[in-house]
């Protein structure tokens, strides 16, 4: 199965010029760049999807790697502009591509940075296309392409903290998250969730009750993430498969499966996971599968 994917174009701030003074060019620069999509009644051809990138500098070369009816035209001033078409094929069915950087390393040397976000398709392999107008570019020019596959499964450890309290002289053990509800009861909506992002001792202190000390946590490479919330019905008699999954540089998703009963009310619950440190300005979404 083919799929035909282009960039969201997206214009990059102006490449930076010569330094002042000196003639020199401060590499690496950043160069703006135009998606291309082909008309409708057009299609890609003679690509070889190998994870490379064909530089085109004019429209006979155009022609080659295009079919359409009546010739076609391409649209593309050659005379001023060169296209970068990426291709390639990824190891599963494609949700989404992402250009996340073009720059120009040297004179004659460029890179492109693409991010490959995965769907949940049986698909063993899918085709893909990026098509990028840039400023004319040397036909002696390389591009370097880089692209990761996403998502990433990310290893965790679960955080479980529990205090003894003491009832007619048996110890009965409390979960340190269960003020929660009462702090952020407004945000728990029946089957809703929330997601928060802990990097210090002093912002895990926000969330616990717990009389005893905090189970140490490295927080200069360790992040704490709390899902929690409430389920539709109960009992909530069991969360399984947890899942951390990286969906790009900085978006991220836990997944877990409930099991619940009958009844119709719901039951708070909390899942709290240690991870590699996160990315600043990352975002974490929480996906939730009941049976």
């Amino acid at each position: 199965m083919i799929g035909l994917f282009f960039a969201v174009g997206c214009k990059k701030d102006d490449p930076k010029g010569p330094i002042e003074g000196t003639g020199d060019v401060d590499y690496p620069i950043e160069i703006p760049y135009t998606e291309y999509s082909l008309a409708a009644s057009c299609q890609w051809a003679n690509l070889a999807y190998d994870n490379k990138v064909i530089i085109i500098n004019s429209y006979e070369e155009w022609q080659q790697y295009v079919v359409c009816p009546n010739k076609g035209t391409s649209e593309i001033d050659f005379s001023k502009q060169t296209l970068l078409l990426a291709n390639g094929a990824a190891s599963g069915g494609i949700s989404e591509i992402t250009v996340t950087s073009l720059q120009q390393l040297a004179p004659n040397e460029y890179a492109l940075e693409l991010e490959i976000l995965l769907d949940d398709s049986a698909v063993a392999e899918e085709r893909w296309v990026i098509a990028l107008i840039v400023e004319k570019a040397k036909e002696e020019s390389t591009v370097e392409l880089n692209f990761t596959e996403y998502p990433i499964e990310i290893p965790f450890t679960e955080y479980s903290i529990y205090w003894a309290f003491y009832g007619n002289g048996h110890p009965i053990y409390l979960p340190c998250w269960q003020n929660l509800n009462h702090h952020y009861g407004p945000d728990y909506v029946l089957g809703g969730s929330r997601i928060d992002i802990i990097n210090s001792y002093e912002e895990l202190g926000h969330y616990l009750i717990c009389p005893e000390d905090y189970p140490e946590v490295d927080f200069s490479r360790h992040t704490l993430i709390l899902a929690s919330g409430q389920t539709t019905s109960s009992p909530l008699s069991e969360i399984f498969d947890i899942a951390f999954l990286k969906n790009s540089t900085t978006q991220y998703t836990m997944k877990a499966t409930f099991y619940q009963g009958p009844y119709t009310y719901g039951e708070f619950w909390h899942i709290a996971i240690l991870t590699p440190k996160l990315e600043d300005g990352a975002t974490v979404t929480f996906d939730k599968n009941t049976l």
